[in-house]
Parts: structure tokens; C-alpha cells; sequence
């Protein structure tokens, strides 16, 4: 079974050269990756069936291609930076301390600002900071100062205020 041993290695030689090709992969790309992989090999050495000398040709040609497609789709398993964010801001805004997110190369942070304050309208409000920033580049990054304030169903609503009108 030399032959057998040689297209694994040729296989785990592929995983890993399209794993090096991504800068920063997320967890749902390294898992699409291999799983694709997996089953393009299979794939390619089924397509071979009553050709046996094409077998070794076609399983890492198929796991190469299975890996490509399965890092493209292991993508959308991710969840979504905003969605992380979004609950980040939730988070410290119940809670009183900070937050934290990562996702698809980014990182952030929320963090409340003071205490909260009851508004005019009897909600609970509170400033938060909002920052992101690309993975590793501190010079990339983004914040702003929100106030969230819970509505009467429970949920959260954050507004970018004016000056004047955030001091509580």
C-alpha cells in the first residue's frame, strides 16, 4: 500500500499549503478546509473508479479543490462581527463591565463609561465605548461613544447622542 501512503501525504501536504494561504483563518474555515478536503478526495477517487491509474491523480486533485470550496463555505458558519458587537454592547450594558468580541479578523471591546442614569422617560441609560480594530493592528482602530438605554420590552437601543444631550 505505497501507493495509499503517498496520496495521504500528498493529501495533508494540500490541507496544509491552502491552511498557510489564509492570513488569519476563522475556526468554521480551518474546520471547512478539512472537511472539504475530506470529501473532495473522496470525491476525486471515486471519479476514478474502474481506472486505477488515475486514482492518485484525482484524490488530491479533488481534496485541493474540496479544501478551496470547503475554507469558502466554513466562512458563512462564522458569526458575523456586527452580530458579536451587537451583543458586546449588550452585554456591558446590562452587566456594567466591559465586553469582549473577535470574529473574521477583527477584535473589539465595549466598555460603559460612568454610571448609568434613569432618562426622562424612566429608562435605564448608560454610555458605552465601542471599539474595534483589525486583528493584531493597533493602529486600525475604530471607536465611538453610544448611549443605551433599555426600552420598556427589555431590549437595548443605542443611539450616537449629541453632546448636550448625552450628559445624564
Amino acid at each position: 500500500m505505497p501507493t495509499l501512503l503517498k496520496i495521504r501525504g500528498v493529501l495533508a501536504l494540500c490541507v496544509l499549503a491552502l491552511a498557510g494561504c489564509a492570513e488569519n483563518p476563522t475556526e468554521g474555515q480551518v474546520w471547512g478546509t478539512g472537511a472539504g478536503a475530506v470529501i473532495g478526495g473522496g470525491i476525486g477517487r471515486a471519479a476514478a473508479i474502474g481506472a486505477p491509474q488515475l486514482v492518485s491523480t484525482f484524490t488530491p486533485v479533488g481534496a485541493v479543490a474540496g479544501a478551496a470550496a470547503g475554507y469558502v463555505i466554513g466562512g458563512y458558519f462564522d458569526p458575523h462581527p456586527n452580530r458579536l458587537w451587537a451583543a458586546a454592547t449588550v452585554e456591558a450594558a446590562e452587566s456594567g463591565k466591559p465586553a469582549l468580541w473577535a470574529a473574521r479578523g477583527l477584535e473589539g471591546s465595549v466598555t460603559p463609561q460612568g454610571e448609568g442614569w434613569t432618562d426622562g422617560g424612566g429608562r435605564a441609560c448608560r454610555r458605552l465605548l465601542q471599539s474595534a480594530m483589525r486583528t493584531g493592528e493597533a493602529d486600525s482602530v475604530y471607536s465611538r461613544q453610544v448611549v443605551a438605554c433599555r426600552l420598556v420590552d427589555g431590549t437595548w437601543e443605542v443611539v450616537l447622542p449629541p453632546e448636550d444631550e448625552a450628559k445624564g
